[in-house]
């Protein structure tokens, strides 16, 4: 798989304060085009606010963060947000859902149907276009708010706990749909999760946030690897994760 390893993302002196006290201070940190990130730590170290902030739905306190050269200050169009609650409304289809976001670019109708109809392929939910998302199983709904975010071609994926509410086997049948998605457009991917697997499946680097705000980058190799959830060296990968996080926990 290419890489790029240009810098996409760089973040310079960030600090975001709540209710005066500080969250995340006096960050410095560079993501990579086309590269995936998963981002962990135990609660309260600011995950989901540097993720929040990355998509310009926070404002730092200080310092910048700059996406292609150009510093963020609201969100970008360029940027997809998977939500933890998926953020699927309850009167719309499907194919619906997907097609909104096109909507809102104005493209015509044939566009949006050729577009749509991709990503129903794309992600196999052509039998279920026309259903509401009562009538869906999570994972079905997990794979109509992934193709909405899709559908846009972002090149800047952002995803928040994405399979959380997920039963193990969907959950794992959407983390490899995820990472096929990943490789095949090379989408620069961040990720926030509690699930250190989910993290070594998905994530070529691992951004591990402790309590003193300090970020441990851990190098991933085993994406590349076929069928790794059956190998030895996955399962020593999360062992080596969990045990940066007890020693990170004892500073």
């Amino acid at each position: 798989m290419h890489m790029s390893n240009r810098s996409f993302i760089e973040i310079r002196q960030l600090s975001y304060h709540y209710r005066e006290e500080a969250v995340i201070e006096k960050l410095n940190l560079d993501f990579s085009a086309g590269i995936s990130y998963g981002i962990i730590g135990e609660s309260g170290v600011g995950k989901t606010t540097l993720l929040r902030l990355l998509a310009g739905f926070l404002t730092p306190t200080a310092g910048q963060i700059t996406i292609e050269g150009t510093t963020r200050t609201a969100p970008r169009e360029k940027t997809g947000f998977l939500f933890q609650d998926l953020g699927l409304f309850p009167w719309q289809t499907a194919y619906q859902a997907i097609e909104m976001p096109l909507r809102l670019e104005k493209k015509t109708a044939s566009e949006r149907k050729s577009a749509v109809t991709a990503q129903l392929q794309a992600l196999k939910i052509e039998a279920i276009k026309h259903q509401y998302p009562h009538q869906l199983s999570g994972g079905q709904k997990q794979r109509v708010a992934l193709a909405r975010t899709l559908i846009t071609a972002p090149d800047l994926l952002l995803m928040d706990e994405p399979t959380s509410a997920l039963d193990m086997m969907t959950k794992e049948s959407i983390q490899s749909l995820m990472l096929t998605l990943q490789q095949t457009y090379q989408t620069t991917m961040v990720f926030v999760t509690h699930d250190i697997e989910e993290a070594v499946f998905l994530a070529q680097k691992i951004l591990l946030m402790h309590q003193d705000g300090s970020i441990e980058i851990i190098e991933n190799p085993l994406v590349e690897t076929e069928n790794k959830r059956e190998s030895l060296a996955f399962y020593q990968k999360c062992i080596e994760i969990r045990q940066a996080m007890q020693r990170g926990e004892q500073l």
